[in-house]
């Protein structure tokens, strides 16, 4: 989404900003709740919001990102999911393939409901543009530098946590909430040999692949290849996700090959990013 260079111009300062967009998405957020049903679909997008904010905060912090894109990324995780919402309450699933692509439909809600009401319009803009690329397959060219990094952190931030999220998911026997993992066929000694192959040529994933949970998981571990900046690295070699997933894998020369290949791949990167 393009970007003039108008100067920045803050009405507020940006934690009051911060807060307020943070407000804001609760005020959303929580009727869904009484949506029928448990809830828990909700209540876990609502509890991965808030990860990914601190997330962002983080990789902002330590890579001394300029003011104004830490703003729009701290803002950006706050809404990347708001699409969320009104996709599982329509079609029962978190699967865009199957239902609306929920970054698209995060920016149709944010506007609709003025979630970034009186933020300055360059960081509106910024904003708008790093939750409608939060979910692409990969970033498209972007002449603003400023709208790149930001579209990067809330990536990073989101897919980070989605780590921690799926092995939860996966370390559960008959999980409740299958839709979590986009409704995959759970069969542990199974995968399909082209994802993992075009994980092996360090290519993105594409979600409509998917049939297994190894798949899935395979793809989760492949995220390193999207990875923008050192700092989410280093968070994903300290949580030990990574290795996590691979102990839940089954094991065969192929996938142990891949194996090798992440470990490398990941202290290439720890090292030069």
């Amino acid at each position: 989404m393009p970007c003039s260079d108008e100067p920045l111009v803050t009405a507020q300062p940006d934690e009051a900003l911060v807060r307020l967009v943070g407000q804001r998405f609760e005020a959303f957020a929580l009727p869904f709740l009484d949506d029928q049903g448990d809830g828990f679909a909700y209540t876990l997008k609502m509890a991965h919001t808030k990860r990914v904010l601190g997330l962002a905060e983080t990789i902002c912090a330590e890579e001394a990102l300029p003011r104004e894109v830490a703003l729009a990324a701290r803002l950006g995780a706050q809404l990347h999911d708001v699409g969320r919402f009104p996709q599982y309450r329509q079609y029962r699933t978190f699967r865009d393939a199957d239902s609306a692509n929920h970054a698209a439909l995060s920016v149709a809600h944010i506007l609709r409901e003025k979630l970034l009401g009186g933020v300055p319009a360059r960081i509106r803009r910024l904003t708008l543009g790093a939750v409608y690329l939060h979910n692409k397959r990969s970033l498209p060219p972007i002449a603003s530098s400023a709208l790149r990094d930001a579209a990067r952190v809330v990536r990073d931030s989101d897919k980070l946590d989605i780590y921690s999220v799926m092995i939860a998911h996966f370390a559960q026997k008959n999980p409740k909430h299958p839709e979590v993992a986009l409704n995959v066929v759970d069969a542990p000694d199974t995968y399909t040999p082209s994802v993992l192959d075009a994980l092996c040529r360090r290519e993105r994933g594409d979600y409509r692949t998917i049939v297994y949970i190894n798949d899935f998981k395979l793809m989760t571990i492949g995220w390193l290849y999207d990875m923008n900046f050192r700092a989410s690295c280093r968070l994903l070699k300290e949580r030990g996700y990574l290795e996590t997933l691979f102990a839940t894998l089954p094991r065969d020369e192929k996938i142990d090959g891949f194996h090798a290949q992440i470990n490398t791949d990941l202290a290439q990167r720890l090292d030069h990013a």
